[in-house]
């Protein structure tokens, strides 16, 4: 099972979809990004619908807070309830919120090792700040050696031009950074699909 839609490549490139191997990483997380973001609201909406196919399939849903969205140096991670330190989405139960000392997930947090715990080797990357945070996070993924997808339509970028030149990136030199798609194709090739017209 995989993504046919997936630009450059059917998405996971050796086409198995296995939702136990699935994480969706919602870097930018928190209210610092999400209130700098163009078209938060419809993103955020995309993501509940994402998030929630995601778990019920068996997946793992990450949500990302990065101390460098408070503007403090970026190995200084903000207290919690600290300015820009809230949650814009809304964690379920068995959900993980992940604590990133900068801009990519993966620096100073946990992040590898709770994915690699859990066998998510398959990664689908949203958020806030898709220039930034989102992109940030997606190549430290693709330097470790994950799989990954970005939803193009599931990625609020700070600025609409930069943000897709930053989708463009992924797709260059036939996946340098893995593929892109619209977050309902990949409802579609999940587990009990998810009708499209839930999507805003």
């Amino acid at each position: 099972m995989r993504i046919e839609a997936a630009d450059p490549y059917p998405w996971p490139y050796d086409g198995d979809l296995d939702p136990r191997r699935l994480a969706l990483v919602v870097a930018g997380a928190q209210a610092a990004f999400a209130g700098r973001s163009v078209g938060a609201g419809a993103v955020a909406r995309t993501l509940a619908a994402v998030a929630a196919a995601v778990a019920r399939a068996g997946g793992l849903v990450v949500h990302l807070r990065h101390a460098s969205a408070t503007r403090r140096p970026s190995g200084l991670p903000p207290p919690p309830g600290g300015a820009g330190w809230a949650l814009a989405t809304h964690p379920a139960p068995g959900d993980l919120v992940v604590d990133a000392a900068g801009l990519d997930g993966f620096f100073g947090s946990g992040l590898d090792a709770a994915l690699r715990a859990r066998g998510a080797d398959t990664l689908v990357l949203a958020g806030f700040g898709a220039e930034a945070a989102v992109s940030s996070t997606l190549r430290g993924a693709n330097d470790r050696g994950y799989e990954c997808l970005t939803l193009a339509d599931a990625a609020a970028p700070f600025d609409p031009a930069t943000g897709a030149r930053s989708l463009h990136t992924v797709t260059m030199s036939g996946g340098i950074f893995g593929a892109v798609a619209p977050a309902a194709a990949l409802l579609a090739a999940l587990p009990d699909p998810v009708p499209v017209e839930v999507l805003p």
